[in-house]
């Protein structure tokens, strides 16, 4: 009897860790990755898009692009940018990239300029390409479904020269330039997209 009790209890404890390791290995692996888009971008003509990836438990590094273009007066630029960041996420009981985080990054943008002086019938181009860096502060949703949502402000400073090609430093507004570039700038978002 001993040892049909015994024979018994070792090929249930074998079956249960057979059948625990299973559940184990179908468990889903965390999702890591995020890619989405700011909603608020296109209400100052802009598209901008991010890429996250969490790389431990309570760290991640993000890479945003953005392209934009409009008029002011009688100035037109376009442009694009990139925001490299890095993310640190606060909660002791969500992983990367789920919950509250502090973020630091660097904002790389680069504009063309123009402006079509109707009375002089010319047409002056000029680049301006200022740099900086910045903190954030957010929190990042992400639902079973894998649907993510980022809200998050940060406060930078921004500098950078204007290189004419063609005019003067005249020909261009500065005020435009600063309201665009340099200086303090705050960096408000709003994110929606896909976890995996």
């Amino acid at each position: 009897m001993n040892r049909l009790t015994l024979l018994l209890s070792t090929v249930l404890a074998l079956t249960a860790s057979t059948a625990f390791a299973q559940v184990r290995r179908q468990a889903p692996a965390p999702r890591r990755a995020v890619i989405k888009a700011n909603v608020l971008s296109p209400f100052v003509l802009t598209a901008s898009g991010f890429v996250e990836y969490a790389f431990a438990p309570q760290v991640s590094a993000q890479f945003g692009a953005f392209t934009t273009g409009a008029s002011y007066k009688d100035v037109s630029f376009e442009g694009y940018g990139f925001t490299p960041e890095v993310r640190y996420y606060l909660s002791d009981t969500k992983q990367a990239p789920n919950g509250f985080y502090v973020a630091g990054y660097g904002r790389i943008l680069n504009y063309k300029l123009t402006v079509d002086d109707e009375e002089e019938g010319k047409t002056y181009k000029a680049t301006y390409s200022p740099v900086g860096a910045g903190v954030a502060a957010g929190n990042q949703w992400i639902f079973n479904s894998g649907i993510s949502l980022d809200l998050f402000l940060g406060v930078g400073v921004n500098g950078g020269s204007l290189k004419v090609n063609s005019g003067t430093e005249d020909d261009f507004d500065l005020g435009f330039l600063n309201l665009v570039g340099s200086g303090v700038r705050f960096r408000p978002g709003l994110t929606v997209g896909y976890s995996f």
